[in-house]
Order: C-alpha cells, then structure tokens, then sequence
C-alpha cells in the first residue's frame, strides 16, 4: 500500500474514533457498543475497523490520566468553550502522541485550530510523574495508570500493591481473545481453514481442548459469516471455565440462572450434546428475546426461554444450575475499559444485593434437594462480589464446596471460602478476571 493510502486510512480511522468518543460523552453507553452500531452503519475494510476500534478504546482506557493533563493546560490558556469534537479531537491526538508514539506532525491534521494545537503540544510534554507527587499513592497512581483510586485500594489490600500495579498495567494493554467452534458443527477442521484463509492466525490452547487463542485477524473471525451463523464464538477462557466446572452433560436437566445474552447457554446446551433439558433463564425479557432469536438464527432449537426473576426463581427442576451473576465487571476492563469509569461504592453495593438475593433465591428454594450443583461466577475482581457472597451463604445454608477448575489461583486470603473457589486474573492467566464458586446442596 502506498503512503498515499496509508495516510487516507489513518485520517478515515482518526475522523470516526474523534465521532465515537463524541458519542461515548453524549450517551450512556459502553465504548463497545458505540463502536459497534457506528461500525455497523459503515461499510469500513477491517483494518481501518481494527483502528477505529483499538483508538477508541485506547482512548477511554486512560481517560482520566488524559482528561487531568488537558485540563491542568487548557486552565493555563485563555482559551475557553472548547466543543466536544475538538476536546476529543485533543484527546486522540494526545492518546497517539503519547501511548501510540506517533510524531507530531501526524497528528497536526487532527487538530483544527492553532490555538488546539498549541494545547496539544503543551500536553504533550507534560511531567504527570512530577505533577502528580503530591498527591496521596492511590491518587497517584490512580492518574498513572489510568484505574479509579477505589479499585486501587480495595485491590493493593487483597494482592498487595506490587501485585495489583501489575494488573492495572495489564489492564491496559491488549487482551488476549479466544475463539471456539461450534461443538454441533460436524467438520471442524474446515472451519478453522477458512478462518485461516480469512487471515485469522490460530494457537490451540493448551487447558481447553475445543479453545483457540485469536494471534491475529479478530476483525476477520468477528465479521465473517462463520461468526455470523454461529459455527464460531468468541468467549474468554476462564467465561469457558465457569461452564466446565459445571460439567453439563447429556440428559442433564440444567438451569441458566441469568442466561441472556446466551454465550455460556449455547455452550452449555453443546456440552450436554444437545440431549436433557435447558432452561435459559433472564430477568430482562428483552435481552432474553434478543437471545434467543439470536438462537433462532444459527438454528438452536430445543431451549426453553423463561423470563423469570431467579431471586424468586419457580424453576424446582435442574440437577444443575448456573448462576453468571450481575457484576460490576472489573474482570474485563482490559477488554471494556469504560466499565471502570462507571465504578462506584454506590453502584458496587447495589449489585451485591442482586448477587445475595439470587443466591439465596436459588439456594433456598433448592435447599430440600440434595446433590443439586450450583456454579456461581462474576466476571469481578472485587472480594465484594465473590469471597463475601459464599461467605455468607456458607453460614447460613446447609452446602458444601467443591473443588474449583485445577486452573487459576485459590480466593483472597482470611476467607472460610478460600481454599476451594478459583480466581483467574489478566497479568497471571492471560484471561479475564473471574471468580468461580462450585456449590452442592448437602
């Protein structure tokens, strides 16, 4: 490709991404989903999508730590009333200036006004390591490394702050993405041909026999037909693990407590062969529709679709049970970094609550049968939404835990729980945080 073309793809990449993250400040909604209905309504080659994306992303990853130099120098300027394309024209160039290295006069097209750009190379040799000295550790590294100073804390209490300094670093890098094929799909080898023809470069994992690490070409598995019509998935290695803990397996009669969006019910239903029982349950009848005509459209039938509130769950039926709960999703922020902006002790408690009364719902009304197993996970590195929650059914239930997948790491310390439930994490297992709980009703 010549230079002409790469610098059309760069300014094509750079106008959409400045769109998205105006959009990201107007509207309540996740970074990933901006990117996706604004990818959707555009017809991009996958590798000016795969930029639009990774900037974007890239972006609200250190958000704050972008948001603190621009205005420390814009407070110095007599500039005032900058709109919100031009301030997230600001942050882009700031973002592929200084994470992405790229020279200043690259980024000068970015930029429309003298004035922004004078900002621009201000903020670019900005000291934040001297600026910010004066502030308390977890304020500090909170601008440092781009993580609100609550997760911080909470987090360097747990693992200690060596440790969680490494998972904010890990945290904001590129995550590993996994990929697995369609259990019911007879030819599987021909499908990972045409991914690799497609330019997706696969390595088998090593844990999980029917899961691939995604090396390159994610914009072509995702936007594929193949992806389309259900033959392949993208789910997280340690999501996966949630589910093999579980161990569904034909002529089970297996409960999805919180099932929509569907990805670990689709895999449930391969594991039992598509033999027993599923009920696919959600509290959210639209997300619970959207999935299952999402089934409809890969031709999964035999589920039923409950719309149902598990914290008064009227399903008495399952041998097995899966509660993915309702998190504050701290696990993925390597993935979905705007999670983090929206994390609060407020929000935090309120979803605690849900977990407990799902928990309880379940526990209690399966109380009187014993052998029932129950997995719970979150995709949640917070003690708040794992140890804490078992803990606390532990003394009131009559259960006992088993042993968690052999993969991942034993709970935070000085819990009753902590021996027996697993906790995978970005820097040390190279998936998103988990935690996994394996229950029996004794």
């Amino acid at each position: 490709m010549n230079e002409i073309s790469d610098t059309n793809i760069a300014s094509l990449a750079q106008e959409a991404t400045i769109i998205i993250l105006a959009k990201y400040e107007k509207y309540q909604e996740t970074i990933r989903n901006i990117i996706r209905k604004h990818l959707s309504e555009n017809d991009f080659p996958n590798d000016i999508a795969a930029t639009i994306q990774s900037n974007s992303i890239g972006v609200i990853r250190y958000l704050n730590t972008i948001n603190f130099v621009l205005n420390q120098v814009i407070k110095q300027s007599t500039i005032k009333g900058i709109t919100s394309l031009d301030m997230n024209r600001l942050r882009l160039a700031l973002f592929e200036g200084i994470w992405q290295k790229i020279p200043f006069q690259n980024l000068i097209p970015i930029i429309k006004t003298k004035e922004h750009l004078r900002i621009l190379a201000e903020a670019l040799t900005f000291d934040l390591n001297t600026r910010v000295k004066s502030i308390n550790y977890y304020g500090r590294n909170s601008l440092i490394h781009s993580h609100p100073s609550f997760l911080i804390e909470t987090l360097s209490e747990k693992l200690g702050r060596k440790e969680t300094i490494e998972l904010l670093r890990k945290n904001n890098s590129p995550a590993k993405s996994y990929l697995r094929v369609n259990q019911f799909i007879k030819n599987k080898d021909k499908i990972l041909s045409i991914l690799k023809e497609n330019g997706a470069l696969l390595k088998k994992d090593n844990d999980i026999p029917f899961l691939f690490e995604i090396k390159e070409g994610l914009m072509a598995a995702v936007n594929s037909d193949l992806f389309r019509n259900g033959k392949i998935f993208i789910q997280d290695k340690a999501s996966v693990f949630a589910v093999t803990t579980l161990d569904p397996k034909p002529g089970d009669i297996v409960l999805d407590a919180c099932a929509a969006p569907g990805m670990k019910t689709h895999l449930i239903w391969e594991l039992m062969k598509g033999n027993g029982r599923l009920l696919a349950n959600d509290i959210s009848y639209n997300r619970l529709k959207s999935a299952q005509l999402r089934f409809q459209s890969i031709g999964v039938k035999n589920i039923d679709w409950i719309n149902n509130d598990s914290t008064q769950t009227s399903i008495l039926k399952a041998n097995k049970i899966l509660i993915d709960a309702p998190c504050t999703s701290t696990g993925i922020i390597q993935s979905h970094p705007s999670y983090k902006w929206r994390l609060n002790k407020k929000w935090l408690f309120s979803i605690m609550t849900i977990q407990n009364k799902i928990l309880e719902g379940i526990i209690s009304r399966y109380s009187e049968k014993p052998g029932t197993e129950i997995v719970y996970a979150t995709c949640s590195v917070l003690p708040h939404e794992g140890e804490n929650q078992i803990d606390s059914i532990l003394e009131r239930y009559n259960i006992e835990l088993l042993d968690g997948p052999k993969l991942g790491l034993i709970g935070y310390d000085n819990y009753q729980c902590t021996q027996k439930v697993r906790r995978f994490f970005p820097h040390i297992h190279d998936t998103n945080g988990f935690f996994i709980a394996h229950i029996r009703i004794k």
